[in-house]
């Protein structure tokens, strides 16, 4: 490296004054000529030599010179810039022969370097051009595969904790890195979209990068989704282990598999388990996810309508007659098995007696008669396999809505909870509740809304443990005592935005209180008078919630949510 033309040591820290640095201890003053220094690696990953910014401090530099001292460290041999790289690339261009470099000794260790360089860049550079989005998320990431938590980077370049670990997890994707830049995406989206990213599934971030004002709902279906992926594969493990194929998607009407409902044996004997497991090679398994509900005490499988749904979280009520007790039921997922195979033959079965008919062919040795009554069985066997298939879809229909609903509760619930932090009542809300009241005056006291409602508003309700909890109706009590200091304290017009809270808490207990079929209930309820509020107000709703709205049948839902991505 070409020696210094003029250096400075000091002994004693002192402050910079000016453009020209007093240097402090540990600290030297020098000028070198620009081609010396080493740029090295900036969290500023690009510097647009052809923006008028940069063009503008070239020829600042032809006719001043540099005039802030670039900050770097003495690494060895090399003297590295940590902050000057836009005007050490302007001083090269503009052939300036020295530029002023306050130069400190690097600290020993490379993670201890990079650190530092990293944390002094975002900071110093933010100060200036900021950075864009993507090079911060980068930055971020970096500094976390280097080992310093989230909190003292976020201490070190002055952001929140939260910020960092998007940003964090943005950067280690570079299509969310531009997604983010290019403004398509903000910090939170891009983390989201990161961790598809990662796992290789580039449909996903297509559906997220194409999802627009949906993303938030978009992506909860996803992630979802992605959770009963991985469930369903670890339910498949036995399977597997048995030398059966575990399907990833369900066989529909035109893939090559054939159920084994619709076969059988070589003696015309149904397909069991055994016969399944000792050709497992020429099998696959499609494992549904479905809920049981079982008695507790005895195992015995029940509906759900034998459930006396009132007394759901209060133990000591006393169920209807000739219905089941909450507390005495339990709920589980279960994964039900359905049985394929694309090669009969293979598998040693054959075509049971609806799906031979369905699919035979006319013999020319029948006479007319034989004929006639062979038609007759064909045309009743398609019937038979067609309204089969027609209940097979509609069960399909039903667990992608119910699938979707409930990654839409989610979702709306989330928003929910943000809108109802405002100060004040949104345009038309307050003559909306007026008309919802005089409506539907018991609204309020419908459906656990008091517990809703605290939940909506971040209140604790703390467990009630006097003699009366389990009782019906002291849950809602012990909601309404904890939401009372909320009350208490809040202004004016925050306590309009609390009676809109209500509303809206009611409307969504009943929405979503008993499960994920809401989407059903289309002229049921006012579900159109609360959801179309919401769509009013800022909520873009999915097509499971338009559903529920009446404003798509549950077959159009289905349709949209099912329409493949162009």
């Amino acid at each position: 490296m070409t020696a210094s033309i003029e250096t400075t040591t000091a002994a004693t820290e002192a402050p910079t004054t000016g453009t020209t640095p007093v240097v402090g201890a540990g600290e030297e003053f020098a000028r070198l000529h620009p081609t010396t220094l080493d740029v090295g690696p900036n969290v500023r990953d690009h510097v647009d030599t052809d923006s008028q910014d940069f063009r503008d401090l070239v020829a600042s530099v032809v006719v001043h010179g540099v005039v802030q001292a670039i900050s770097a460290v003495r690494d060895g041999e090399n003297v590295v810039v940590i902050d000057g790289q836009q005007r050490t690339l302007a001083a090269i261009e503009a052939g300036v022969e020295s530029v002023p470099v306050l130069i400190r000794t690097a600290v020993e260790t490379f993670k201890e370097r990079e650190i530092e360089r990293i944390s002094k860049q975002v900071v110093t550079n933010d100060l200036r051009t900021p950075l864009t989005e993507g090079q911060r998320a980068k930055a971020f990431a970096d500094m976390l595969a280097l080992g310093l938590s989230a909190t003292k980077i976020a201490k070190s370049v002055q952001v929140k904790r939260e910020t960092v670990k998007a940003g964090a997890a943005a950067g280690r994707s570079q299509t969310a890195i531009a997604a983010l830049d290019a403004g398509q995406l903000d910090l939170e989206q891009a983390a989201v979209v990161a961790v598809f990213d990662a796992d290789g599934d580039d449909d996903a971030v297509e559906d997220l990068l194409n999802a627009g004002s949906r993303f938030r709902s978009v992506a909860q279906e996803l992630i979802a989704d992605r959770a009963e992926r991985k469930a369903r594969a670890e339910a498949g493990t036995p399977y597997a282990a048995k030398g059966l194929t575990v399907l990833a998607d369900e066989p529909d009407f035109d893939s090559p598999y054939v159920a084994a409902e619709d076969l059988v044996t070589a003696d015309g004997d149904p397909i069991t388990e055994a016969v399944i497991d000792g050709a497992a090679e020429h099998w696959a398994v499609w494992l549904t996810a479905d809920e049981q509900i079982t008695v507790t005490a005895t195992g015995e499988v029940i509906e759900s309508e034998s459930i006396d749904w009132a007394t759901e979280g209060a133990p000591k009520a006393v169920a209807a007659e000739g219905f089941h007790h909450h507390k005495d039921v339990t709920v589980a997922q279960v994964w039900v098995p359905e049985y394929f195979t694309a090669d009969p033959d293979a598998a040693g079965v054959k075509l049971g007696p609806i799906l031979a008919a369905a699919s035979s062919e006319p013999d020319e040795a029948d006479d007319q008669a034989a004929a006639e009554r062979k038609a007759r069985e064909k045309k009743a066997a398609q019937a038979a396999l067609a309204a089969k298939e027609a209940e097979k879809a509609a069960r399909r229909r039903t667990v992608a809505l119910n699938k979707a609903s409930a990654a839409a509760t989610i979702v709306r619930k989330e928003w929910l909870s943000k809108f109802l932090t405002r100060k004040t009542l949104p345009k038309g809300a307050g003559k909306w509740i007026t008309e919802t009241l005089v409506d539907e005056p018991g609204l309020l006291t419908e459906n656990k809304a008091p517990q809703y409602l605290a939940e909506l508003l971040g209140v604790t309700v703390p467990a009630d443990t006097s003699p009366s909890a389990g009782y019906p109706g002291v849950a809602d009590k012990a909601a309404r005592r904890a939401l009372a200091a909320t009350i208490d304290k809040a202004s004016e017009t925050r306590a309009q935005v609390i009676l809109l809270a209500q509303i809206l808490a009611a409307y969504e207990a009943r929405v979503s209180g008993k499960g994920n079929d809401s989407w059903r209930r289309t002229s049921w309820g006012n579900q159109d008078n609360y959801l179309g509020f919401l769509d009013q107000h800022g909520h873009v709703l999915t097509v499971v919630e338009q559903s529920a709205a009446g404003t798509l049948t549950p077959e159009q839902a289905y349709d949209q949510l099912t329409a493949p991505t162009e």
